[in-house]
């Protein structure tokens, strides 16, 4: 399901969405320790004072240290030996009601981080999953690359009989743009940024959806929105969220720091003066800061050009490798097969 372009979080806010996970992870956690041990120490009580003891063990040896009575080594030596002590007492307990030393521990989900989401100043695997997980949701595509991807490319269902105007049948075509789509992915990050346009229903989406799902897996950020969501959003955030600068910068960064931003059915949206400025600024800070930008529409060079300013189409057939669909709609085609 495509998100609402109001649901959509910026990088910031998945962020903190998930260090709040990891927070009421931890408190989950902790509330199941006081819950085992509150049933064990009711069974066997002499497990609660040993805890009790330990805990006033490492009191005694604070206060003694900033007493400066003792020699700090000796305080150690003594708490070391207070703790062994205890500890035996406690494992030969557990032993004999065969009962294991982790049910007075902490279990944590992810025991390398102890589920803060870092080792030391570095990201834990544990986070980086949660971090793709979250755009995987965010790129908008999780339902539909579970089927439109680079395996489920069906060739069959373009002709293969040569267009005069073409020079080339609409399945040799769909073939080329499916090389050229792949060549994207491998060699991503060199500049390259793709125009894929013709008529309704030639799979423009379809490979729009194969390369963020290959990218995603690869581990780049990316960003999939269609025109109507995009512009919608843009509106809400300069008109009428005043009181949310905070909210409007962070929007702002997504678009210009997503790996790749791709804007879907370009050309559906209600064309505005306001509309063609933001798309021109946001095409040409992508290209300052070497960005990618995919984008799919049923427009036509000469279509574009009349719907879009000089200053835009100039970026789109000066920065951006054309890739035109033709032929038959395939989804009529498809339905047709199924009955």
């Amino acid at each position: 399901m495509v998100k609402e372009a109001g649901a959509l979080a910026t990088r910031t806010q998945i962020f903190r969405e998930i260090l709040r996970e990891y927070d009421s992870l931890r408190t989950k956690k902790a509330a199941e320790l006081r819950e085992r041990k509150a049933v064990l120490f009711e069974r066997l009580p002499r497990l609660g004072e040993i805890e009790q003891e330990m805990a006033l063990l490492g009191t005694k040896t604070a206060r003694m240290v900033l007493q400066g009575k003792v020699d700090v080594k000796d305080i150690m030596d003594q708490l070391k030996m207070g703790q062994k002590v205890l500890e035996e007492e406690r494992s030969r307990i557990l032993a004999v009601h065969n009962l294991t030393p982790q049910l007075l521990e902490m279990e944590y989900a992810c025991p390398k981080c102890k589920d803060t989401g870092y080792i030391g100043t570095e990201q834990c695997l544990c986070m980086k999953r949660r971090l793709m997980d979250k755009l995987y949701d965010q790129s908008n595509v999780r339902d539909m690359i579970k089927v439109e991807n680079f395996d489920n490319f069906n060739f069959s269902l373009y002709s293969s009989t040569p267009l005069k105007e073409e020079g080339i049948s609409p399945k040799a075509n769909a073939e080329k743009l499916y090389r050229r789509a792949l060549a994207f992915v491998e060699e991503f990050g060199n500049g390259a940024n793709l125009l894929i346009y013709g008529g309704t229903g030639l799979g423009k989406t379809f490979l729009c959806n194969c390369i963020a799902k290959d990218l995603l897996a690869k581990g780049h950020t990316v960003l999939y929105l269609t025109a109507g969501q995009l512009f919608r959003k843009l509106e809400e955030q300069r008109f009428h969220r005043e009181d949310d600068e905070e909210e409007a910068k962070e929007w702002d960064q997504e678009l210009l720091e997503a790996e790749l931003l791709i804007i879907d059915d370009l050309g559906t949206e209600f064309s505005t003066i306001f509309t063609t400025s933001e798309l021109f600024r946001i095409v040409n800070d992508r290209k300052l800061a070497k960005r990618a930008v995919v984008i799919s529409t049923n427009l036509g060079p000469t279509e574009l050009m009349t719907h879009y300013s000089d200053r835009v189409t100039s970026r789109f057939f000066g920065e951006f490798e054309q890739m035109k669909f033709f032929g038959d709609d395939i989804r009529i085609i498809k339905k047709y097969q199924k009955k």
